[in-house]
């Protein structure tokens, strides 16, 4: 038979189940309650760090956009003050073109399979480089020519067929040995 306890019998608390279940949780509710409040704490203070990362790094980056830009501006200014009234007028309407995206899309898709809005907008820079290297080619051509005016044709399949020699334009398995002006776009 289990013994009963005296009304004066004290045991100490930790003997009993009991009053281990009563001394305990009271630390233990007090350590739960400080661990959540330091892993708040420590996520606080980590979240501190990452949007303090993230501020300097998009600090350092506004910087060097600003340095490049000013040297882009410099260099922008120096050509404006050795330009003629032309080039000056040339260069603002190159900057103004741009090739269709949709156009360079579907390029993109004939020739390698798959196509994205990035894709395109670097197919489209490489193209506007490549009309512009044939425009001063021609351009050039005109110059030692001694002739003036607006760009002909002639002027720009001439360059193409310079570029196309020199290796600068490979060779089209598509279009074989035709040019690509001279092929039909309907098929």
């Amino acid at each position: 038979m289990p013994k009963r306890k005296a009304p004066g019998d004290a045991q100490p608390a930790s003997d009993t189940p009991e009053g281990e279940a009563e001394a305990a949780s009271p630390r233990r509710a007090d350590e739960a309650a400080q661990a959540p409040a330091e892993t708040a704490e420590d996520e606080e203070e980590v979240q501190r760090r990452r949007d303090d990362e993230e501020d300097d790094d998009i600090m350092e980056r506004l910087a060097r956009k600003q340095r490049t830009n000013s040297a882009l501006s410099e260099w922008y200014m120096q050509f404006i003050r050795v330009a003629t009234d032309e080039q000056i007028a040339r260069f603002e309407q190159c900057k103004r073109s741009k090739l269709p995206r949709a156009a360079m899309r579907r390029m993109m898709q004939e020739l390698v399979g798959h196509s994205s809005e990035k894709c395109a907008i670097v197919l489209s820079t490489l193209a506007k480089m490549f009309v512009g290297e044939l425009t001063e080619s021609a351009r050039e051509d005109m110059t030692a020519a001694g002739e003036t005016g607006p760009i002909p044709p002639s002027r720009l399949r001439l360059a193409h067929q310079r570029a196309r020699q020199r290796g600068t334009i490979p060779p089209s398995p598509k279009y074989g040995g035709h040019r690509f002006w001279q092929t039909d776009c309907g098929s």
